[in-house]
């Protein structure tokens, strides 16, 4: 194994064993089960700012300097930024989760309506239908790319929001591009 790779899993093996005793620690102090649940994979977390900081200040082997000192400081705030970003991407994730195969036409899994459908699940819904059809599977083999879009405009109006397909033909060049 390479240094990096070692100094990758230590940093790893770190969290979870701060992760780990965080929750037997909570339990000890009398938490319930769900709090010393959730304080246990926030131990997890604790360190995650150290992604946002230059590998070389993280990794060096020797004493800081003090400016490098400083920046090392600073993984806590970029902690707090990141998770405070992740929370706002899960209410989001949630939401397109719950939602994402609701149709226009009131069909779908709720039958939510296009309007009472949020707009994020309504775009993830044609995002994951096209890569769907142009995905080969185990079970079936890729659309082309005239039969997929006969079917999103066949489709317009009933399963997903015309404005939405809309969208999604007028990046048609660049979504293929991912796929070559």
């Amino acid at each position: 194994m390479d240094l990096q790779s070692l100094i990758k899993n230590a940093n790893f093996d770190h969290s979870r064993k701060v992760s780990q005793i965080s929750g037997m620690m909570a339990r000890k102090a009398g938490y319930s089960e769900a709090e010393s649940r959730i304080i246990e994979q926030a131990g997890l977390y604790h360190d995650v700012g150290k992604s946002a900081l230059p590998i070389e200040i993280l990794n060096k082997p020797g004493a800081l300097t003090p400016s490098e000192y400083e920046i090392i400081k600073t993984h806590t705030i970029l902690g707090c930024k990141q998770i405070t970003e992740a929370v706002q991407i899960l209410s989001v994730a949630a939401l397109v989760a719950q939602q994402h195969h609701e149709k226009a036409d009131s069909t779908g899994y709720y039958h939510l309506s296009c309007k009472e459908t949020h707009p994020y699940a309504r775009l993830v819904s044609c995002a994951d239908v096209m890569d769907a059809l142009y995905s080969r599977r185990a079970y079936k083999n890729s659309w082309d790319i005239a039969k997929i879009r006969e079917y999103f405009t066949a489709q317009s109006g009933k399963q997903f929001d015309p404005e939405m397909v809309n969208v999604l033909f007028s990046i048609m060049d660049d979504v293929l591009k991912l796929y070559h």
